[in-house]
């Protein structure tokens, strides 16, 4: 979602009450559904690779319907794309993937039709989904749960909720039992992600203007957070590297963006238009993000300008939808497992 519109979900969210649930099965929504099936791919300036010798998945959010007849799906596909899997269905939407270190767990956020939006965890070894928002019994309080993130080690979560009135960042353990209010502020806090360290992590704060988010980093040992300082009206919605040396975002609402943190270098990855951050594979050497229903593969670029005997490396897998619906791609992630 766009980064004004994440914000104003922040701050309004929907008007009806979700379910107190606390366990959720994906089993019995495996009924026959559209798939996405690839109708193209296109390797530009990628002779040196082929896409398929890498190893590991794809994992994406698969939209289809408007309105009451919105379906969302999680999506396993090989890397290029082939032999498409429904992890999880739901009539509604989902946002906000991201996956544990190993690659063994999903957490993302879901929101069933009218109902407040949850956060959840899918263990890919048995497809069970349990929510990890409503074990302190905040559902009665009408929490909007935006989303979480697994620790690097995967014992701790964070959790970004509006249970205190405005969104703040809470400390859990795995099974999302609150820890520690790591964030007490009248600012929108969302979208944390830990460091590989496990020592800080990064968060989408507008503390500074209101509607005008910008990056920051809070660091466990000093229990306080910093500015990262980056160029740009908005920053947001960070994915950081496995080595936590780079990370990428979305600034100006639509510009996907890669910063070095040793150097506060920075360069553009895209001119397409980006509303959501790109990817690091599992080895930190790619990038993958959707872009007009399509998800892109590029090496992680250098900071170094290419000259004009250069041009951009990427593999663009393109879809179409099974039962020919209109369709959107999003936030697609890389594993290995």
């Amino acid at each position: 979602m766009a980064i004004v519109m994440a914000i104003s979900l922040a701050m309004t969210g929907c008007q009806t009450m979700r379910s107190p649930s606390t366990t959720l099965s994906s089993t019995s929504l495996q009924s026959s559904t559209s798939l996405p099936k690839v109708i193209a791919t296109a390797p530009t300036n990628l002779s040196d690779l082929h896409i398929r010798q890498l190893s590991g998945k794809l994992i994406f959010i698969y939209l289809t319907g408007f309105g009451e007849n919105r379906q969302a799906q999680l999506i396993e596909t090989q890397i290029d794309g082939s032999d498409p899997k429904t992890l999880y269905k739901v009539n509604g939407t989902i946002m906000s993937l991201s996956a544990s270190r190993l690659g063994d767990r999903l957490i993302f956020t879901v929101q069933a039709g009218k109902s407040y939006p949850q956060v959840v965890i899918l263990d890919k070894a048995t497809l069970q989904v349990t929510d990890v928002s409503d074990v302190s019994g905040i559902s009665a309080k009408r929490t909007h749960n935006f989303s979480g993130a697994i620790s690097p080690d995967g014992r701790q979560l964070l959790l970004a909720n509006s249970q205190m009135g405005n969104p703040e960042i809470f400390l859990t353990d795995s099974s999302g039992n609150i820890k520690q209010q790591l964030t007490h502020q009248p600012a929108i806090d969302l979208a944390p992600v830990w460091l590989p360290d496990g020592q800080s992590f990064i968060f989408t704060s507008d503390k500074a203007k209101f509607l005008q988010p910008q990056l920051y980093q809070y660091y466990f040992a000093k229990q306080q957070f910093l500015p990262l300082n980056l160029p740009g009206k908005t920053n947001a919605i960070a994915r950081v590297s496995p080595t936590g040396r780079l990370i990428t975002y979305v600034s100006d609402n639509s510009q996907g963006r890669l910063t070095d943190m040793a150097t506060k270098k920075s360069i553009a990855i895209n001119n397409e238009g980006l509303a959501e951050p790109a990817n690091f594979s599992p080895d930190g050497n790619y990038l993958l993000y959707s872009a007009k229903n399509r998800i892109k593969i590029i090496p992680v670029p250098t900071f170094e300008p290419l000259t004009p005997q250069q041009s951009p490396v990427s593999w663009t897998i393109q879809f179409a939808d099974s039962n020919h619906q209109p369709f959107t791609i999003r936030e697609p992630i890389w594993v290995n497992y």
